[in-house]
This record gives structure tokens, C-alpha cells and sequence, in this order.
């Protein structure tokens, strides 16, 4: 055997985005190698994890479900598991910690205890199916990313002891960055660590395996002195180039009708510039399918089995080119296909790309866009790229299409100021007749600390006190790795209390606009002959407006796009002053919203239906 390409359970093992998702980097592998003439052998293990807790110890199943819903993924999961039998001393010496973790959520170190023999005996299994293949082979990878590493870590090192001449490799968002080194300083059984796009990094790895004298890509390793060395970074092969992903489906251990599909339209950011994201550091080549390639590649899926109709569709910006996901709707709407994610940046998004999305099929859950705040010093800060009416406008559109949408909204970020928090309530308050409807979902959250990205590397500019070590780091005594996969570094503000009021406040304004109804909150507007009506309600009551001409034409010049001052008073042929006079007289009645510069603005009424 050439190469064995393995995924190991990820943290979030109850989730369908994980427990029914073959790895696409291992069905890339499979058919790109196997072109080449290798012998390929892949295990899908995070598929097999769920059914084989469940007919293994339902208490332990429940437990650590239990675990995953109560805690988030970073703070104790199934990685966390996995990582107690890896480091077993550590684990013994820090059950106090363990045990104070467990209690949050009402469990015991005897019940962790449980959760390790189900987790050891799993490994076992898994060993059990790869252990025929193993003598004679060359290499074995695994593709680690949503907290995965640590099962990954173990069964590297029960591979290793058992045939210590087979070379391995992990790689993935687990092992980017800075800890990829932290990586190859302290862990043996590991020869090799990959710090970019598989299919140049493997290819390379299995030639410098055959022959000394060939290249090493995209690779972290250690030389015959034992110092680690960086190889040559080599950029990716174009997408459209690769064959389609192979699965094997009668070696899933799932029915093809539960199969969610990974769909790539492209790979990696077209941005990379966002303050509280790592991904420059992932070394991923920005690049996109054509709508030729995808739509044969969904088709290829068709003639494998007409029962694959679960999709979700892997791609930082699905946006990179807009063309793409308009044409492919066209091919797409009819067919009845599901679909459980995408993700989108607001920058690109506009009435006929969200109409597109809607063709795709049926929308099993609310794909995403990065919002991440109302307040334009924020998405400076962020360097989002984006503004607020932008933002806004996606919103509205969402709003009134009726597309299944969900953001996240942080509720503190590094030199956030009270200034800051009063815009973003301000306009949460202006549009609340938006986000009250229910295909809009909004997730609170704390600003996360990854490493490597830009606001862990310049914390003192960010006014930010970071901890010496991650939060998995800090739950084992003397841990040698001060980062580990992607958990988060603890920290703290410098305006630690005013951050925590921020957090509340926004938290409990998401909250009461969830606690309304359409019924008692909304603005819409209505064009009759001789004028336009707004009515606006709000808490239950109403209060209309009647807007004649040359205002009427004023409102509606943006009720679907922001636009720009300047520009409106040229198309309606009345002055910069007179717009802007009116404009204000918008603003007082809370039925429009400014751009931060008071060039443009948007009409925020929806149409009456």
C-alpha cells in the first residue's frame, strides 16, 4: 500500500455536518492518486464514531452528547477524550481540573473514566480495520481540522508502535500556523507535518519516500540532526483539474440517502485580512470551480447513486464568483436537492445572487454570512472590507425574500468603546423590524483568541492580555505545548468590566428583538396613486406616514439599494440640500439608516404584502 488517508472523530460527532460527511480531502486523495497509480486505502472513521458509541455504552453516548450541547467544543469535548489517553500522565495529575470542568455540566471523573474506555475501545476497533493494510505500507496521513487532532495523535502513535517503518503525516487547520512546530518539537511518532493543500503535499511525500533525492512540499520535518526544517512552499493545483471525489459507499457505514455530500465550489479567502481569523496561515491557494466542473461533478454523484441529494457546500466565500452560483442555480432548480450549509461574505451579495440561492433546492439549514457587527469603527477594526449599511442592506433582503440566514454578532472585540456599542444598538433598534423575522438567525458571542491571527500577534496594539498557554493547554499541568490545535487563548481587555457590560447589553437586545413578532413590529411601505404610505410599528404601535413626491421618489430611490446622495438628487432634479434637509427628516423617524461618512443611505420600510 502506497498511502492510507484517515479522519478520526471530530468534536462535534452528534452534529449531521459531521457525523454524515464523508472527508472530501480523503475521497480527493483517493481518486487523485489513484490516477497517478497509487494504491490509496481511506477511512472515514468520524462517520463510524456515533453508531459505534451508541451500540458500545449508550451511558457514555449520552454523556458525552451531553458534554458537546452543554460546553462549547474548545472548553471540554471528545477531543478532550482522546487527549487524556494521549497524555495519559498529564491526565492523571490534572484530574482536578477535569473533574471541575465535568461538574459544570453535572458529570463525574467516573463518568469521564467511562467516556475513555468507550473512546480506547474505539481506537481499537479502528486499528482492527486498518491492521491488514498496514505491513508494506508507506505512508499513512490524517486530515485534521474542527478539533480531530487528538484521536488523530493516537492512532498515529499506535500505528507507529506497531510498525515503526511506516512514515506518517497529519496535517490540516488542527496543525496550522505557529503550532506546527510546536508540533514536531514534542510529538516523536510524528515524521512529517503538512502545512498546505494535500494534493501537492502527499504526491511529494510519496516520492521523497521512494527516492531521497526528490523535493519535499508543503511539509514541516525534522533532518538527521534532528532539527526541524521547512520545505519549499509550493502553490496547489487548479481545482478544476482534479477528479471527482471517490467514497467507496458501501464502505460507509451510512445508508446514501443520510450521506451529505461535500460540495467545493472554491477553496480558501479571497480576503485574508480579517483581524480575529488565522487563515493566512493555512496556506490555502484562492481559487474557484467553474459551473461546468461543478454541475459534471453533481451529475457524476447522480450516476453513482440517485439516492445522493444531500449536499453542503465547503467554501470560506462561496461568493468568489458570483456568475458561478447564478449559473449553477439555473442547472439546480427543479431538482430537489438538499442542502445543510454555505457560506457567504456580504460584499458580493445582492437580490439576484440571494433569488440564485433559493433555486438550489431546499435549504435544510441557514446558511451564513459575516455580519459580525453593527458598528463601522468595528468592521474598520475587523477589517472586515464591509460597512454596516451593506450589511443592512443584505439583511433586508434576506428579510423580505424569505432566505434562511444565520450570523454571528460579536459582543466584544479588542478597543471596542462605548461609542461602539451605542451605534450597534442604535441600528439593531433601527432595524429590529428585520431581524425579528424568523429565517434570520442571529448567535451572540465573545471574541475568540485563535493563534496567529493578527490580534494574537499584536495584542498590546489591540489593548489585550493574552495567557502564556491555550485553554486546553492550562487543563493539564506542565503541558509542554502552549498552543494545541485551534482552542482558544484565555484573556483579558484592558477595559475588562466595560467589555462585559458590552457583552450583556448585546446579548439581552438580541433577546428582546427574538421575543417580538412580525405582528407587533414591522415597516413597510405601500404606493398608491397620488403618494407613498409607511407605516411603522413598533412594540404594538403603529404610526404611518404619507410621503408625496418629490420625497416619495426620494425614499423609494433606495428602498432595495443604498444610494448615494450626490447621485439622487442628479436622477430626481432637486438639490444636495434639499435631499439631505429630507433626509434628516427620515432619520428623526427612525426609516432610514446613514452610511457612516453621511453620503449614502438606505430606505429601511419593506414592501407591504
Amino acid at each position: 500500500m502506497d498511502f492510507i488517508f484517515v479522519s478520526m472523530p471530530y468534536t462535534k460527532f452528534d452534529s449531521k455536518w459531521f457525523a454524515n460527511v464523508p472527508n472530501i480531502n480523503l475521497g480527493i486523495a483517493d481518486a487523485y492518486l489513484s490516477e497517478k497509480g497509487k494504491n490509496v486505502k481511506t477511512f472515514h472513521f468520524h462517520l463510524a464514531f456515533l453508531p459505534f458509541l451508541n451500540g458500545f455504552d449508550k451511558n457514555a453516548s449520552a454523556n458525552l452528547t451531553k458534554i458537546s450541547q452543554s460546553l462549547d467544543v474548545e472548553y471540554l469535548g471528545l477531543d478532550y477524550v482522546f487527549a487524556s489517553l494521549l497524555f495519559e500522565e498529564g491526565y492523571q495529575v490534572s484530574k482536578e481540573r477535569f473533574a471541575e470542568r465535568l461538574g459544570s455540566v453535572g458529570l463525574t471523573l467516573d463518568d469521564f473514566e467511562t467516556l475513555r474506555k468507550s473512546a480506547w475501545a474505539f481506537i481499537d476497533f479502528a486499528l482492527s480495520e486498518m491492521s491488514p493494510y498496514l505491513p508494506g505500507t508507506k505512508l499513512v496521513g490524517f486530515t485534521c481540522s474542527h478539533y480531530q487532532l487528538s484521536s488523530a495523535l493516537l492512532m498515529c502513535h499506535r500505528i507507529k508502535n506497531m510498525h515503526p517503518h511506516v512514515m506518517t503525516v497529519v496535517g490540516g487547520k488542527d496543525c496550522s500556523g505557529t503550532f506546527s512546530h510546536q508540533l514536531m518539537s514534542n510529538v516523536d511518532f510524528v515524521d512529517f507535518v503538512g502545512i498546505g493543500e494535500s494534493e501537492v503535499t502527499i504526491p511529494g511525500l510519496l516520492e521523497h519516500i521512494e527516492n531521497k533525492k526528490k523535493p519535499l512540499y508543503n511539509v514541516l520535518f525534522k533532518d538527521a540532526k534532528g532539527n526541524i526544517r521547512k520545505s519549499e512552499l509550493k502553490p496547489n493545483v487548479s481545482l478544476n483539474s482534479l477528479p471527482f471525489p471517490m467514497y467507496h459507499l458501501e464502505r460507509l457505514p451510512i445508508e446514501p440517502h443520510e450521506i451529505i455530500l461535500p460540495l467545493e465550489l472554491g477553496r480558501g479567502c479571497p480576503w485574508k485580512k480579517c483581524t480575529f481569523c488565522p487563515d493566512v496561515s493555512y496556506h490555502v491557494r484562492c481559487q474557484w470551480k467553474t459551473t461546468k466542473r461543478i454541475i459534471a461533478e453533481m451529475e457524476y454523484y447522480q450516476d453513482v447513486s440517485k439516492d445522493l441529494s444531500n449536499f453542503i457546500i465547503l467554501d470560506s466565500d462561496a461568493l468568489k464568483n458570483r456568475r458561478l452560483v447564478t449559473q449553477l442555480s439555473e442547472y439546480l432548480d427543479g431538482k430537489n436537492l438538499s442542502f445543510h450549509f454555505a457560506e457567504f461574505r456580504a460584499q458580493k451579495m445582492d437580490k439576484k445572487v440571494l433569488e440564485s440561492i433559493l433555486r438550489f433546492g431546499h435549504w435544510i439549514s441557514h446558511f451564513q454570512v459575516g455580519i459580525e457587527t453593527f458598528s463601522d469603527r468595528l468592521l474598520r477594526l475587523m477589517k472586515k472590507g464591509v460597512s454596516a449599511i451593506r450589511n443592512v442592506e443584505v439583511l433586508k433582503m434576506v428579510a423580505e425574500l424569505g432566505v434562511p440566514l444565520q450570523f454571528n454578532l460579536f459582543t466584544s472585540y479588542p478597543n471596542m468603546t462605548t461609542r461602539d456599542l451605542e451605534e450597534n444598538l442604535r441600528v439593531m433598534d433601527l432595524i429590529t423590524h428585520l431581524l425579528v423575522y424568523e429565517n434570520i438567525l442571529i448567535y451572540p458571542g465573545e471574541f475568540y483568541l485563535p493563534t496567529d491571527c493578527p490580534v494574537f500577534l499584536n495584542t498590546d496594539s489591540y489593548g489585550l492580555e493574552r495567557n502564556d498557554e491555550s485553554i486546553f493547554s492550562d487543563i493539564f499541568y506542565d503541558f509542554p505545548m502552549p498552543s494545541y490545535s485551534n482552542y482558544p487563548y484565555p484573556y483579558e481587555f484592558d477595559n475588562e468590566e466595560e467589555q462585559f457590560e458590552f457583552s450583556a447589553k448585546i446579548r439581552e437586545k438580541v433577546k428582546d428583538i427574538k421575543s417580538k413578532s412580525r405582528l407587533e413590529t414591522f415597516m413597510c411601505y405601500q404606493t398608491r396613486a397620488k403618494d407613498l404610505k409607511i407605516s411603522v410599528c413598533r412594540d404594538g404601535r403603529t404610526t404611518n406616514y404619507t410621503l408625496k413626491s418629490p420625497e416619495q421618489d426620494l425614499y423609494l430611490s433606495a428602498v432595495e439599494k443604498s444610494q448615494r446622495i450626490d447621485k439622487v438628487a442628479k436622477t430626481i432634479g432637486i438639490s444636495s440640500a434639499d435631499v439631505r434637509s429630507a433626509l434628516r427628516d427620515f432619520e428623526k423617524n427612525g426609516l432610514i439608516l446613514f452610511s457612516a461618512d453621511k453620503k449614502s443611505f438606505l430606505s429601511l420600510a419593506t414592501k407591504c404584502v
